[in-house]
């Protein structure tokens, strides 16, 4: 479905999350005499958020006798046996607010129709909310259905189709929970736990330095109530891991924390532990060499060289290696859908004794894996990528060194900026030679998933792929423009401020097409469409799913309607949500 950010439908209601902790909430009528099961379900809502229900003008003696059994024993809940005035409105709140009531339910009987028009512009006048069951002619606000976890981890899930259909609604909840990990309060919870500790911890060290007194703020880590109000697009923003800043050794744990939580399969969020976040802040001692995982692995931060050909072993130990039986494979695993997957790496994948996958590999993926296979997910994030690097490579020789399969999972093809090539030299100079299968480069993979033909006569007659990020975050050589060629830039969208400024200084149409790819192949999949001198400025609008890619020329929108793309100032770019998979029976291909 494709949608204009900027004409949206003006009549969507605004969804927040509304706290009523001593708030008092009043019910005026009970429902229909023969059912109290909504007023209940209210008094239940609203006790459980920690407001005081008050109840006047209930339906029937029946419905008095029914809410006493249930909830006389709650000191917040209140029953009035009389009619409803409109000074209760004014007179049964709280002494902070001047006795006005924080929010009204209404359910009166059919026959006082004329009462709920009275309440609800006495309501409005007043800006007291208020909800009319089944009158939405009479409400500022509806009740959504909501599934609260059981196990007390905080997580809410509601859903509502405003006013489509109520039913339909509670049948999307239900789908959506059943789609839930097992383990998801576990998940919640203990994610909760982690930022914390981490928050605590590091964030007290930073009050005390005179340089964060006038900065509290923890910019693009989605921390807080609004969890909708992080800055996703500042997410994946460039950190040289070892020209970090003192502020950023600080904040890294936060920022990794953040990205564990989006990118990390969900059911192994519940493992991770805090020990995963400990760097080298404590740590210069100097690494041994005798030990592999000193060598390697390096989680305790330690500076490490970089280019993985200077890792070095033991002579005894390399002759160790060569005697025994291990092999590996560099496998890509395409854009992200099960579709895109080749046998050979399918094949790869379920023979496996450990797999190292990188951070992005989706879901889809790692949920091939059989369940007694080992998996090991890389932490490759801003600061760490290196280090994280390094310790995959251990644990990619320790288990060779054991007689295992390894298989090195990594998302798109391994020789299309995935370091795969510098992982086989790696490999190879410890006496293992890798099994190389390539998998569809996201690079063109999401310019077809785009409806983008990379190439198409008349329009563009060559492509280019390039990197967005170059060698400990320098920006690459910078390509001339050409008219007729499509340019794919991986790992580039973080910087896009400073990667577009560069390009338009070296020659670029700043009017040229240009396309975001997101999550390609994924359910979630988003394509932006807008202008080259616009894509950093829309980036920050629209904020970042990662990974993604920047195609630029006029291919963008060769198969496009014209009328989409006719971009100005006042609607700068459209977007296109959404990839439905194909359906593909997995186990009946290796039968």
């Amino acid at each position: 479905m494709v949608r204009d950010l900027l004409t949206l439908p003006s009549s969507l209601p605004l969804i927040t999350a509304g706290f009523a902790t001593d708030q008092v909430h009043l019910l005026v009528g009970t429902g229909s005499t023969d059912s109290v099961s909504v007023c209940k379900n209210r008094i239940h809502s609203i006790l459980n958020a920690g407001g005081n229900p008050i109840v006047v003008n209930p339906s029937s003696p029946g419905h008095i006798k029914q809410l006493h059994s249930e909830f006389g024993s709650f000191k917040e809940f209140q029953i009035i046996e009389r009619e409803f005035t409109l000074s209760d409105l004014t007179t049964l709140g709280r002494l902070l607010v001047c006795k006005v009531v924080d929010r009204v339910f209404v359910d009166l009987p059919t026959a006082q129709s004329s009462l709920c028009d009275e309440i609800f512009w006495q309501c409005q006048k007043l800006r007291i909310p208020i909800n009319t069951f089944h009158k939405p002619e009479f409400s500022t606000f509806n009740m959504i259905p909501t599934w609260v976890d059981p196990k007390g981890s905080g997580l809410q899930i509601a859903v509502t189709t405003n006013g489509n259909g109520y039913i339909l609604a509670n049948r999307i909840k239900r789908d959506i929970i059943s789609h839930l990990p097992p383990n998801i309060s576990e998940v919640v919870i203990n994610m909760g736990y982690l930022k914390d500790r981490i928050i605590n911890e590091d964030h007290k060290t930073l009050l005390k330095e005179k340089y964060y007194q006038t900065d509290m703020s923890l910019p693009g880590f989605g921390y807080g109530l609004d969890e909708d109000g992080w800055e996703s697009h500042k997410f994946n923003k460039l950190i040289r891991e070892f020209e970090m800043t003192s502020r950023e050794q600080r904040l890294k744990r936060t920022r990794w924390l953040s990205q564990v939580m989006e990118y990390y399969p969900m059911n192994k969020l519940s493992d991770i532990k805090l020990e995963d976040f400990e760097t080298s802040s404590s740590s210069n001692k100097k690494p041994k060499q005798e030990s592999v995982s000193d060598d390697i692995a390096s989680p305790t931060g330690e500076k490490i060289e970089e280019d993985t050909n200077q890792v070095q072993l033991s002579e005894s130990r390399k002759k160790e290696d060569s005697k025994t039986s291990g092999k590996i494979s560099l496998v890509g695993s395409g854009p992200g859908s099960v579709s895109m997957l080749t046998i050979g790496a399918m094949q790869e994948i379920k023979t496996a004794d450990i797999i190292l996958a990188d951070k992005l590999v989706p879901q889809a993926i790692l949920d091939l894996i059989p369940s007694k296979t080992e998996t090991f997910i890389a932490k490759k994030f801003p600061g760490n990528a290196e280090r994280a690097q390094q310790e995959l490579l251990s644990k990619g020789l320790e288990s060779l060194t054991n007689g295992l399969k390894v298989v090195r999972l990594k998302q798109g093809d391994p020789y299309i900026f995935g370091r795969g090539g510098e992982e086989y030299n790696f490999f190879k100079s410890h006496g293992y030679i890798p099994s190389v299968l390539p998998g569809i480069s996201s690079s063109l993979a999401c310019t077809v998933l785009a409806q983008i033909p990379a190439t198409q006569r008349d329009v563009a007659d060559q492509v280019l792929i390039c990197t967005g990020t170059g060698r400990k975050g320098a920006l690459p050589k910078i390509p001339e423009f050409v008219e007729s060629r499509t340019t794919v830039f991986l790992m580039a969208l973080h910087r896009a401020n400073v990667l577009i400024t560069e390009l338009l200084k070296n020659g670029w149409d700043s009017d040229v097409p240009a396309a975001i790819v997101e999550r390609g192949s994924c359910p979630d999949q988003r394509v932006t469409r807008t202008l080259l001198k616009w894509v950093p400025e829309v980036v920050e609008e629209i904020g970042s799913r990662p990974p993604g890619v920047l195609v630029v020329g006029k291919a963008v929108n060769a198969l496009a309607d014209h009328d989409l793309v006719n971009f100005d100032e006042s609607r700068k770019f459209v977007i296109d949500e959404g990839f439905r998979e194909f359906e593909i029976d997995i186990d009946s291909l290796f039968k």
